[in-house]
């Protein structure tokens, strides 16, 4: 069946386009418009040596910053973002993503490499995404197999 596949599949097809990172010494404003340049609803923080310590979203922005009435251009990041971060590895199964997701109530995690990295991103969407290409083949699969 073509959904059991789904789990054998590794996170590092997520690992492919560069992934939008921020300093937490940075202001708000700064990760606002690096996700603008990356057409993405979040990044995450990393250390000096692009370890993740955290992770930003337009939704930490919307309810952290502008719902406070703080000022983007004086926040640093590190007052705002979530921490610590749920990561997930490069050769972790799509499967063990999708658990630590669920167990950690997040809708992303970032991957990392062997040595601890950020190399990816992999969203809730992503996976939502792909587990309804499965399924839609799965479906075609079994309309195929209508026999007389």
């Amino acid at each position: 069946m073509a959904v059991a596949r789904l789990g054998r599949m590794s996170l590092e097809r997520f690992c492919r386009k560069p992934v939008a990172t921020v300093l937490p010494s940075q202001t708000v404003l700064e990760a606002a418009q690096r996700m603008q340049q990356a057409h993405v609803g979040a990044v995450v923080v990393v250390d000096e040596a692009n370890k993740p310590i955290g992770i930003l979203t337009d939704r930490d922005i919307v309810c952290r910053v502008v719902a406070e009435r703080r000022d983007p251009l004086g926040t640093p990041i590190r007052a705002v973002m979530s921490a610590p971060v749920a990561i997930a590895r490069a050769e972790d199964l799509i499967e063990e993503a999708a658990f630590t997701m669920r167990q950690k109530g997040v809708r992303r995690l970032p991957i990392v490499s062997a040595d601890g990295k950020a190399v990816g991103v992999v969203a809730l969407d992503d996976l939502v995404v792909l587990l309804a290409a499965e399924l839609g083949q799965a479906a075609a699969a079994v309309r195929m197999n209508r026999g007389p």
